[in-house]
């Protein structure tokens, strides 16, 4: 089913569009097929590159990169926008709809640069100890520009997407009552970001995957941009922390009015014995007020977290299974 432009569609989905080109289809074309013959020309020229290494195991592996980076930005995108509908729905104003950035075409060539730049100037000569001549140099950037381009995609479109997390998170919107939702109705924005978080470990993983090289480099890379997931994580969920903070306090300092209110009638009846209605009320006020202390602090629960820590723990985990297979098949 081809899917209408849209001021949001990221590139290769109006590619995919004025292709007439199904969505999923379009963007296994619109990956695969480029890369391939980059990766083939890279083969047939003898080109050193981190994906023209030996063709039965590089090839699936540049293929598997580059359609899983296209898919997860269009999946990223789509919850955005579903993030964005269902910020609406709580009252959120509608001029602060910036879905618009995810179509950014400009920030996408500047991070695509900046990945040239690193991988050939600074990954290159000091994290993997290769050297190349300037000729050289320029042949691998024309190889590997394709898949670099994909990749600034997909970090353009997780960016984005964490960055509009945190804008809607600072907007006036009306919560859910605290008798339905201990997070207010904000968990939608941490499952959301545990989403986003998860696809940029496995692309990680993807790109550097320790089965291929067998490199502490890459293990400690690894580990280093996993822990940055978890700051990716947090990092849009401030604003919502803070919501959830002040909705918390409003409501607490509210209770403890009244029941100051109900200490001050019973303390003004003397000794004599308690109204019945005061002390129902102070009953009550006790039950609201322990549920008051039941909201969450942060728009996530406790499975969300075990999820969170397991997929930061995943490269940690591929790389101890790699090492174990690799030892037992003699390599």
């Amino acid at each position: 089913m081809l899917e209408n432009k849209s001021k949001s569609n990221l590139w290769f989905d109006r590619a995919a569009f004025a292709l007439r080109l199904p969505q999923w289809i379009g963007i296994c074309a619109i990956g695969a097929v480029p890369a391939a013959v980059l990766w083939y020309w890279g083969i047939e020229t003898r080109i050193a590159t981190d994906f023209t290494g030996v063709p039965v195991v590089s090839l699936p592996l540049l293929i598997a990169n580059v359609v899983f980076l296209l898919g997860a930005s269009h999946l990223i995108r789509t919850r955005t926008l579903q993030l964005r509908d269902y910020t609406l729905s709580l009252g959120g104003e509608v001029a602060s709809d910036r879905t618009e950035l995810l179509a950014g075409w400009r920030p996408v060539a500047a991070i695509w640069i900046a990945l040239v730049l690193a991988t050939s100037f600074v990954f290159d000569p000091y994290v993997f100890n290769l050297y190349y001549s300037p000729f050289q140099e320029l042949q691998r950037v024309f190889v590997t520009s394709y898949l670099r381009l994909i990749q600034a995609t997909f970090l353009w479109t997780l960016g984005c997407a964490m960055f509009l997390i945190y804008k809607w998170g600072r907007l006036p919107i009306k919560l859910r009552s605290f008798t339905e939702d201990r997070m207010l109705g904000l968990n939608t924005y941490g499952r959301g970001s545990l989403l986003f978080v998860s696809l940029y470990i496995v692309a990680m993983l993807i790109t550097f995957p320790v089965f291929v090289y067998k490199s502490q480099a890459i293990m400690w890379s690894e580990v280093v941009f996993s822990f940055l997931g978890l700051a990716i994580f947090l990092f849009p969920l401030l604003s919502l922390r803070r919501k959830l903070t002040a909705a918390k306090e409003e409501k607490l300092a509210w209770i403890r009015k009244r029941h100051s209110r109900v200490i001050e009638q019973i303390e003004s009846s003397g000794d004599g014995p308690l109204d019945p209605a005061l002390v129902s009320e102070l009953s009550a006020i006790d039950s609201i007020r322990n549920d008051l202390q039941r909201i969450s602090g942060w728009p996530f629960d406790t499975r969300i977290i075990v999820k969170l820590f397991t997929v930061i723990a995943l490269p940690l985990v591929t790389y101890a299974l790699a090492t174990s297979l690799m030892h037992i098949l003699g390599f």
